[in-house]
């Protein structure tokens, strides 16, 4: 499977604080608001952001390279050199890497028997529904849909197509005017 780098904008300044890599045909990580760090969340929740990949189709190898690259053209937050969140300088993901047998009878043996709390679920519940929690603008007029199948439907647009452009995948012209903001 091929891997990207991709880029996480804010919308406020228009400067880039985030970089990564993922390697799902359907570029999922890019979009994703799940284990992000305490940094990432709170531009987020401050001003929105955006997604753009940046390379595409590379070896997994490469793509490491090319977010190291990055990071160190942008430069970290916490070294005090730049702007992005990062807290690592990179190329370090586990692509394809596997738990052993004994790893994977040590993580059933600690959760076997235990039941979660009323409680727990809740607040599990609480964290799923916030991460797919996204709204859609209309840079035009600043109307705000509740959902991606909101503003494609009451726009005469595909689902697909609106939540393509809105991941970065394709760069069409119709749609040049949504951007995607997660609301938690």
């Amino acid at each position: 499977m091929k891997s990207y780098v991709y880029t996480h904008t804010r919308l406020d300044t228009n400067e880039i604080f985030y970089v990564g890599i993922g390697s799902q045909d359907n570029y999922k990580r890019a979009s994703s608001t799940y284990q992000r760090t305490y940094y990432w969340n709170n531009i987020v929740k401050k001003c929105g952001w955006k997604v753009e990949i940046v390379f595409d189709k590379l070896e997994w190898n490469e793509a490491c390279l090319k977010e190291k690259e990055l990071i160190l053209k942008y430069g970290r937050i916490d070294l005090g050199t730049g702007l992005l969140v990062n807290l690592t300088d990179g190329g370090e993901g586990n692509f394809g890497r596997k738990a052993s047998k004994e790893t994977k009878a040590k993580m059933s043996k600690t959760r076997t028997g235990k039941k979660a709390t009323s409680e727990t679920k809740k607040k599990l519940s609480i964290i799923a529904k916030g991460r797919f929690c996204k709204k859609v603008i209309n840079t035009q007029d600043g109307t705000i849909y509740n959902s991606i199948s909101d503003a494609a439907k009451q726009n005469g647009l595909k689902r697909y197509n609106l939540s393509e452009y809105l991941t970065g995948r394709v760069k069409n012209k119709t749609t040049l005017k949504y951007y995607i903001e997660n609301v938690n």
